[in-house]
């Protein structure tokens, strides 16, 4: 799988971690799991919980005004 790919996988888990868990109830750990991959792919990707978190609210943001 590309970076690319990675990333795009992993906003959507998150994107689906956040939506049932809300922010405090996802974790790192929960997505990387789910995704296949270990902690530190998210991180080198997002720089934590927080930065994707932020990249799926700016995705909802365009979606709605897009």
């Amino acid at each position: 799988m590309s970076g690319r790919e990675r990333r795009e996988q992993l906003i959507g888990i998150g994107r689906k971690q956040f939506a049932n868990k809300g922010f405090e109830g996802a974790t790192v750990e929960d997505i990387a799991a789910a995704a296949g991959v270990s902690k530190p792919v998210v991180y080198e990707h997002f720089g934590g919980k927080e930065g994707l978190y932020a990249v799926v609210v700016d995705r909802e943001i365009q979606a709605l005004v897009g």
